[in-house]
């Protein structure tokens, strides 16, 4: 409710009330602020009367008998309601016996007023129990309540002895109305006295149990003095019971805390023996009828801020307890007792609206003045753990201090390194003692000690730079020069031992932080050249990667002045290094004039360096970089040599390139003419017996290169053909003059040809073989076209009408090939490449699509089916697909065994594959693993 006046409401059974017009029970007047939803929500579910079971079986009518029932509850709206029902013999018809209830609602905003004095709240005098309908529905809006004033710790010795309570049975009362406000356990009580006496007895009792319940507890106890019998309710933690009616078969009561002290039985807890802090001083106070307004009000600074969990947690009370007889006191026995705990107790609190808590704060300062540093090396850790955290918040000096002079302490132990980790955890503390270190020369090498510890575990450069941009998190320690130096040293140590090197600098080159200033790039720029001359100077040349290679390009993309370079072992690398990269960087520029800056050695080593490099692939961009690696001082090439490097680690291809770039060498160059010859001569697997590139040998116009193939030609030849050579004029006319041309030839021919068989050649066999293995022969013209019916749901269709196979119909890469028994295959038409003669789901206009049907191996009894797709412009796709695979009706698509692009003509020929592309023709047996050579055909 809202406003600052108490609300009434009433309620009984009477004709018609607020919201019945009708007999029953109803409230039948309330006060003009009280909200009449507030009044049905919540009010009316508490509009109850047990009468004792005791009285209604003997059907007893003597209203005096009867026990009041006095209930006190606070919903989450933050009103507190308390309420008394009375027994009514006669309702307004004198027939039946009734009950009346009358709450009053004291608003948030007061409700404090009764929190902190029970006595307005037990001790209400002025309820009533009946009321006349004729005066109305409305209650008046009251200012106070009508109370005693009686000491009830005065008369507790005499109250509790007529209750047969102990004070041991009081502490676990206590302790057990704490537990189910913070918790959901009820607990239920009964009472040793007459029933008409019940109520005054329980508000008595309830009024004592709240003078010892801290306020937060206050604010949320809800109780009723009296129930026929225990149940639990929502908002009520403590309920009195009709004694006698306990159903311990019930499991639900039976979990609660039950004080049944009319039966001397306490179930539900049991802490007798152990330590409990709070209760302990409760009981001292409640022994000497203190009350603990001093305590509550020391307990509501510390809690300020905190989860309302915690403020209710009998544990928070316990904590609370030794702080507060400590600092009252004086005395240090409690903190003794547990150091750590003291500690993480100050913490918890503190932790939020520190700068209320004063006496907090002190108590913390207190205990480090005593302690001066953590001693113990057992709890040395857990100890500055709780230190740092107190210190985020309350942030002193003296803190400061403390674990200054424990890391001092440690400077030696094991301890040290873990007890800067936990300085490292609150960002304030750990600047604050950095910057200290820094200006006092005598704990200089506490920051020595740990950043060596710090980088000790740490071998490579780039765990370095991960670690380093964890600790710049704190930029500030770019300001001390003790931490850039040994971050620098261990920086030239790592690079020592790095696998390697040019990615490690490299990386320090690219390193960065989130916030980058002047200090950091001065710092980075120093780091970087430093590790850039401990690189050079480690490095060995012979041990280089191209891929070292390239990074060094990276590392210097702007290069040094060799003349600003001191003289030595890392000026030679740089050097060395730098005319590699010159050289492989841009292959297709590369001269020997990018090695004149180096000495003799110096440019003898690179050659040998280039050699090594590219034993690993040598292709047609490297081949000026070759003439380099097999340079001289004076200008000349090995050839021999180098035509050996190229057999042995390059291919057809780059050969013939490198021969075609130097052709004109041939009628200038006697080593270069004579290395050549004896490639093309003596080399059994050189590119002169490859049809092929003989053919493209014989297409350099080059004059001087055709007379030197000439000769190499004739030395190649059979020896038949050298004999021709030189004496077939003058043999053809000899041989006509004996008259005898055509034996005289064969035998010429069978002579110098070294062949002595007489094994005949039958014709007409060789001309049955040819005319059978023309007929298995299928060139591109002869494949199948598409359909020009249209096919729903494709887009083509192609009938091959083969043997084995029927038809393709498709759209792009879903694609169907149909069997003669209607099985279907799904085709993979995807290419090597993004080019595709399909366009969103269709065949793109301008191409065709045409297939043949084909076995190039009759041993595997299934035939394979070639597709090719062109257009005009010459762009051309070939696959060849084979459903030898396994996957015959599976939703998988078929892989092709063979791809090709660019082609201008297709035969198959038995179990040869001929593909067309420009003027060159490149067989591939089946199943098309590789090219056939030259020599196989």
């Amino acid at each position: 409710m809202t406003g600052k006046l108490i609300q009434q409401q009433m309620y009984t059974r009477e004709r018609g009330g607020i919201f019945l017009s009708t007999d029953g029970y109803d409230t039948i007047a309330i006060s003009e602020g009280l909200d009449k939803s507030f009044v049905k929500k919540y009010l009316h579910p508490f509009c109850i009367y047990q009468s004792p079971k005791a009285l209604t079986s003997r059907g007893e009518k003597d209203s005096s008998l009867y026990p009041e029932t006095v209930t006190l509850f606070q919903p989450e709206t933050g009103d507190m309601v308390i309420g008394q029902s009375v027994f009514v013999p006669a309702d307004f018809t004198g027939q039946r016996s009734t009950y009346f209830m009358h709450n009053y609602v004291l608003p948030p905003n007061r409700k404090e007023e009764w929190i902190k004095h029970p006595e307005k709240l037990f001790q209400i005098n002025d309820f009533q129990t009946s009321y006349k309908i004729e005066q109305g529905h409305v209650l008046s809006e009251l200012e106070e309540t009508g109370y005693d004033d009686m000491d009830v710790l005065a008369g507790k010795d005499t109250l509790l002895g007529n209750l047969g309570i102990r004070e041991d049975q009081f502490k676990q009362l206590l302790f057990a109305v704490m537990s189910s406000i913070a918790g959901k356990k009820k607990v239920f009580i009964s009472l040793n006295v007459p029933l008409q006496e019940y109520s005054k007895a329980a508000l008595q009792l309830l009024e004592l149990i709240y003078l010892y319940l801290p306020y937060t507890h206050r604010r949320k106890l809800g109780a009723m003095t009296f129930s026929s019998e225990p149940e639990s309710k929502n908002y009520i933690h403590v309920m009195f019971y009709e004694p006698g009616t306990l159903n311990m078969n019930d499991r639900s009561i039976e979990k609660q805390f039950i004080f049944d002290f009319a039966n001397d039985r306490i179930s539900g807890l049991d802490i007798t023996g152990q330590k409990h802090e709070y209760l302990d001083f409760a009981l001292n106070h409640f022994t000497q009828s203190k009350r603990m307004d001093d305590f509550f009000a020391f307990a509501e600074t510390a809690l300020s801020g905190l989860p309302e969990e915690q403020k209710l947690e009998v544990a928070s009370y316990y904590q609370l307890t030794s702080l507060y007889q400590t600092l009252n006191s004086h005395d240090d026995a409690l903190y003794k007792e547990n150091k750590l705990g003291f500690l993480n107790s100050l913490q918890k609190f503190l932790q939020v609206n520190s700068d209320e808590k004063q006496p907090l704060v002190e108590l913390f300062l207190q205990i480090l003045a005593m302690e001066k540093y953590a001693c113990d090396p057992a709890t040395a850790i857990d100890y500055i753990h709780a230190v740092v955290s107190i210190n985020q918040m309350v942030r002193s000096d003296e803190a400061l201090s403390f674990i200054l002079e424990t890391l001092n302490y440690y400077q030696n132990a094991q301890l040290f390194y873990k007890l800067w980790k936990l300085v490292e955890q609150d960002n304030r503390s750990y600047k604050a003692i950095l910057m200290f270190i820094n200006e006092q020369p005598n704990y200089d090498r506490l920051l020595e000690l740990y950043l060596d510890e710090r980088f000790n575990r740490i071998i490579r450069v780039e765990e370095i730079l991960r670690e380093l941009k964890s600790i710049l998190g704190s930029p500030y320690l770019l300001s001390i020069e003790k931490f850039k130096s040994v971050v620098i040293t261990k920086i030239e140590a790592s690079l020592k031992q790095e696998s390697n090197a040019f990615t490690a600098v490299l990386a320090i080159k690219d390193f960065k932080v989130d916030m980058a200033d002047k200090d950091f790039l001065n710092f980075k720029q120093k780091m970087f050249r430093s590790s850039v001359w401990a690189m050079l100077d480690h490095i060995r040349p012979k041990e280089l990667t191209t891929q070292d290679i390239m990074t060094f390009g990276k590392i210097f993309n702007q290069p040094i002045n060799p003349r600003d370079m001191k003289d030595g072992k890392a000026k030679d690398n740089y050097l060395m290094t730098d005319a590699l990269y010159q050289v492989l960087s841009m292959p297709s520029q590369a001269s020997p004039n990018l090695l004149i800056s180096l000495s003799r050695s110096g440019r003898e080593l690179v050659r040998e360096i280039l050699q090594q490099l590219l034993r690993v692939k040598v292709t047609t961009e490297h081949i000026p970089v070759l003439n380099i690696a097999f340079g001289s001082e004076h200008g000349e090439v090995d050839y021999g040599m180098l035509f050996k490097y190229l057999i042995q680690y390059s291919d057809d291809k780059t050969m013939m390139a490198f021969i075609k770039d130097h052709s004109n060498l041939v009628g200038i160059d006697v080593p270069y003419r004579s290395a050549l010859r004896s490639y093309l001569v003596s080399d059994p697997k050189s590119i002169w017996r490859n049809k092929k590139y003989n053919k493209e040998l014989k297409l350099i116009r080059k004059s001087s290169f055709k007379n030197f193939l000439k000769e190499v030609e004739t030395e190649t030849a059979s020896p038949l053909v050298k004999f021709l050579k030189k004496y077939g004029v003058k043999l053809l006319i000899a041989l006509v003059v004996l008259g005898g041309a055509s034996g005289a030839a064969w035998f010429g021919v069978d002579y110098y040809s070294s062949n002595h068989s007489t094994k005949k050649v039958a014709s007409t066999p060789a001309v049955k073989k040819n005319v059978k293995k023309a007929e298995n022969v299928v060139s591109l013209d002869q494949f199948k076209k598409l359909s020009e019916e249209k096919v729903d749901g494709e887009n083509f269709s192609l009938p091959l009408e083969g043997k084995q196979f029927e038809k393709i119909v498709g759209q792009a890469q879903v694609v169907t090939l149909t069997d003669r028994q209607d099985g279907n295959f799904h085709l993979d038409l995807k290419t090597e490449t993004e080019a595709s003669p399909f366009e969103n789901g269709s065949l793109k206009a301008g191409f065709s699509l045409v297939g043949a049907e084909f076995d190039f191996d009759s041993a595997d009894k299934t035939s394979e089916v070639v597709i090719v797709s062109k257009d005009q412009s010459g762009e051309s796709y070939l696959w060849v697909f084979s459903t030898n695979t396994g996957l015959k009706g599976t939703a998988e698509p078929l892989d092709p065994i063979f791809k090709a692009e660019g082609i201008t003509d297709v035969r198959l020929d038995n179990k040869k594959l001929t593909i067309t592309q420009g003027e060159s023709e490149v067989p591939y047996e089946f199943p098309f693993t590789a090219q056939i050579s030259d020599s196989q055909e």
